[in-house]
């Protein structure tokens, strides 16, 4: 009785795993493709703007995020490399972050009531906490890492 209650627990938690793992890569797989759909425009108006700094060309930056955020999404639906790719994507939504936080600072947080009625680095956040999440519970056994698992040893499987 109590391993068909823990079989049928660690199913419902796969499933929900599996379920945020897709819904989150489908919406950032959008903002990858949104970057490439005007890469000069997000490097003028964000990079160029708000992180100066970087080296390389800023139009490469660019390209790494909409990469990141294609590639990445996809490894985490997937469920390989899970921990990298979301790795990658939480460092790019560090930068959201940051970039929010630059263009129009706390707005008030969390008391506040903004005009668009949601804070302007809301999403990114969310993103971000939804990444840290995922690193820890893993990508669950429903993922393409769980089923290679049994032949990678043990030393790196922390990185399937």
């Amino acid at each position: 009785m109590i391993m068909q209650t823990r079989l049928a627990f660690s199913l419902f938690e796969s499933g929900v795993i599996i379920l945020i793992r897709f819904l989150v890569s489908i919406l950032m797989f959008h903002h990858g493709l949104e970057k490439l759909s005007d890469p000069q425009g997000f490097t003028t108006f964000v990079i160029d703007k708000y992180f100066s700094y970087l080296p390389l060309s800023h139009l490469l930056w660019t390209y790494f995020a909409a990469y990141t955020q294609l590639i990445a999404s996809v490894l985490v639906a997937l469920g390989i490399f899970f921990r990298p790719a979301l790795i990658s994507l939480s460092m790019t939504m560090l930068f959201a972050l940051v970039f929010h936080f630059l263009d129009s600072g706390l707005q008030g947080a969390p008391f506040a009531i903004v005009e668009a009625h949601n804070y302007d680095f809301e999403t990114s956040g969310l993103y971000l906490i939804t990444y840290l999440s995922l690193i820890v519970t893993g990508a669950g056994q429903l993922s393409l890492s769980h089923i290679i698992s049994r032949f990678v040893p043990k030393t790196i499987r922390w990185f399937a």
